[in-house]
């Protein structure tokens, strides 16, 4: 696998949380900086849902959620970085740790910025599509566990617009005055 050359790494890895501290995303005292790696906390805002005790509907509105990242010494190539799920979520895409039985889940997210990454993406582009993923289920392309399975059933059934309303949450606007596309790049 490639590599950058050590020092050069560290400078991206610096520049990288740099970044996240900037969007205010990074987790207080949460990196672990090693030999070949640098593992880090992330904590993103956008409306999702968890299940849940309701009456009417089962699931509840989550706004915060945790993600661990490890930057592995071959990043910002491809297999340099793994992500993993932390917080409760009820989402097609995402398996998080923390699953609504009390269960261990895999903390797996399917989302093609990830399937696809490429030495061009950085962390900031991935902090915005993993946002937009939260806001924006996608039932055509489920991870294949149960609880996936069930939210892409709920999701075909309610969508996001619906939920808001239900739940009398208006849409949330980025902080950002630009609003960037997300390009994936193919190497």
């Amino acid at each position: 696998m490639p590599e950058l050359p050590l020092e050069i790494w560290k400078d991206r890895i610096e520049n990288e949380l740099k970044f996240l501290e900037h969007l205010h995303v990074l987790e207080k005292n949460s990196v672990n900086r090693e030999e070949n790696s640098v593992e880090l906390t992330i904590n993103i805002n956008a409306l999702g849902f968890m299940k849940g005790n309701m009456e009417g509907l089962d699931i509840i509105p989550q706004k915060s959620h945790r993600i661990f990242l490890k930057l592995n010494k071959t990043f910002p190539y491809p297999g340099g970085i793994d992500f993993s799920w932390y917080s409760p979520i009820f989402h097609p895409n995402i398996h998080p740790v923390e699953l609504p039985s009390g269960e261990t889940g895999t903390g797996f997210i399917c989302l093609n910025l990830l399937k696809k990454w490429s030495r061009l993406v950085d962390l900031e582009t991935t902090i915005k599509a993993l946002k937009m993923l939260v806001v924006n289920p996608n039932t055509g392309d489920p991870l294949n566990y149960p609880v996936c399975l069930e939210a892409t059933e709920f999701f075909k059934q309610y969508s996001m617009a619906d939920l808001r309303d239900q739940f009398g949450l208006e849409e949330e606007e980025e902080e950002e005055e630009e609003e960037e596309e997300i390009i994936i790049i193919d190497d």
